[in-house]
């Protein structure tokens, strides 16, 4: 079962964010202080809003991430660890879920009970008796979610409808305390923490079970992505008019743009990551691996465009971890590299993990070059908001030692995006960013106020590291009980010491098709 420490801890944080971001610190302080936590910490204290972060997750798809205020997600993580029982008894009762929600140690707090390679497994199974398959994905699923759906969900649409205002019952506790993170707003859940997983599974799971009372049990779902194995056109069509009944009892709508219906037979995995995964390459001659490489790149910027739905750039590059790429070779595939970082800025991750591989290992990098081209990024992305794109290129510079140009600082901090702000003064603190750029945006939200609006993550880290002063005399943070607490705790959500030193996330291969 997990635990409020592993919630905040591990299971708080979008884990798309730059390897700096951490609620560890807070994760350890509240869960081991609970009897001495103020007690605005334990009530509905005041609504807040989500700090937002916009990310690029391949091709033109963007997601909006969420990270809710700590006090509001502290009640959250609190309620969920007193009811996980009657919660995930409620998610256990579809028969199709990929993604069923089970507590985990590490990376995350919560996770999916299968992987994805069970996925490929239920997916020949399905295909092996099947003529057709009905192909299936609801549009904006988190942030179409009714959050009044919640307690339908757990209690029954009759009897939640009656009893709306009825805090003896879970699903409008647990309402109210989703509404309270998001400024009472009833539609939508934030993307990121591990909590809305949770809460995608209970709706979606009483789903599934309409479905099995219909008779469709030969399919599969992983979080809002169906899979069905059908006899016939007919029955097909039939179950794509089925599904979107069913759910629009909660308000859902199919995406009409990946949802179809496709005759058998078709291939289970990519053909595009399949043939990739087996290419081989010489590890001793050194002209050889150099053709093989500008081949190996070529295949995948092909692919690329053949396939703009697939994570084919990214499965390029990670699969290039298992693999030494010799010295001489270096300079051509830092190019090859950055090539996919201005085609594909959603590689940037996983571009700077084998940069600084390649720099641990002792090679020496073109570091002018990448400074230029992690600057193209911010430039070209900063004036559009998208924070991603900016926050991971800054990021690179950051563990580089490399500057940010003037021009492209001036467009990062005009951003409402508190990811990119911590990252920029950061940046400014190493001495990577002219002292001639101005921050009066980013002082605009050093308020008690802004403690509890979309720049809270600003507004509190700016301030405990000593960054940006209080926009009035007196220290905003400690005019609030609820921070004042985390800050005499020593509670960050940035450790500006890990750029100090020459780490990256260990590589993780995506599977062929899409990403969640």
């Amino acid at each position: 079962m997990p635990t409020i420490y592993g919630i905040v801890a591990r299971g708080y944080l979008p884990k798309e964010l730059p390897p700096a971001f951490t609620s560890k610190v807070c994760g350890k302080v509240l869960g081991k202080n609970l009897s001495v936590l103020p007690s605005a910490f334990t009530r509905n204290y005041r609504p807040s809003m989500n700090a937002t972060h916009n990310l690029l997750s391949r091709g033109s798809l963007r997601r909006q991430l969420g990270i809710p205020n700590p006090t509001d997600f502290f009640r959250l993580a609190k309620f969920v660890v007193a009811n996980w029982r009657l919660l995930t008894s409620i998610t256990a009762r579809s028969h199709i879920s990929l993604s069923t929600p089970v507590a985990e140690r590490r990376p995350r707090a919560i996770g999916s009970k299968f992987t994805f390679a069970e996925r490929d497994n239920r997916r020949a199974r399905i295909r092996s008796q099947s003529r057709y398959v009905l192909t299936a994905d609801i549009n904006q699923f988190y942030h179409s979610i009714y959050t009044h759906s919640i307690s339908w969900a757990i209690h029954g649409k009759s009897v939640a409808k009656a009893k709306r205002r009825d805090k003896a019952l879970a699903g409008n506790v647990l309402d109210q305390l989703v509404r309270n993170s998001q400024d009472q707003q009833s539609v939508g859940i934030p993307i990121g923490p591990d909590t809305s997983l949770l809460i995608a599974e209970i709706i979606l799971s009483v789903n599934d079970v309409e479905l099995l009372n219909r008779g469709i049990k030969n399919g599969f779902r992983a979080i809002d992505d169906y899979e069905f194995g059908c006899d016939s056109l007919n029955e097909a069509e039939s179950l794509r008019e089925t599904l979107q009944e069913i759910l629009n009892e909660y308000e859902f709508v199919l995406n009409a743009d990946k949802t179809s219906v496709i005759e058998l037979p078709v291939p289970i995995e990519s053909l595009a990551i399949s043939q990739l995964r087996r290419y081989v390459f010489s590890t001793t001659d050194r002209g050889k691996q150099r053709n093989q490489l500008i081949h190996y790149f070529d295949q995948a910027f092909v692919f690329s465009r053949e396939y703009p739905d697939e994570a084919i750039l990214k499965y390029a590059i990670s699969r290039l971890s298992g693999i030494l790429v010799l010295q001489e070779n270096c300079p051509l595939c830092e190019d090859l590299l950055l090539q996919c970082v201005i085609v594909e800025p959603s590689t940037l991750q996983e571009v700077l993990n084998q940069l600084l591989r390649y720099k641990d290992a002792g090679y020496s990098l073109d570091l002018d070059h990448i400074a230029e081209v992690f600057n193209k990024v911010i430039g070209r992305h900063a004036r559009l908001g998208h924070g991603s794109e900016v926050a991971w290129a800054l990021w690179g510079l950051i563990v580089l030692g490399l500057p940010v140009s003037d021009n492209n600082a001036v467009e990062a901090a005009g951003m409402n995006d508190s990811i990119v702000a911590i990252l920029m003064l950061d940046a400014m603190a190493k001495g990577l960013v002219s002292s001639s750029v101005g921050f009066d945006h980013f002082k605009s939200y050093m308020s008690t106020k802004d403690l509890y609006g979309e720049q809270w993550l600003l507004a509190y880290e700016a301030n405990v590291k000593g960054w940006l002063p209080s926009l009035n005399r007196r220290d905003h943070v400690n005019q609030d009980t609820c921070f004042a607490f985390l800050k005499s705790h020593g509670v960050y959500f940035y450790d500006e010491n890990v750029s100090g030193r020459m780490v990256y996330k260990p590589p993780v291969l995506p599977p062929a098709g899409k990403e969640y």
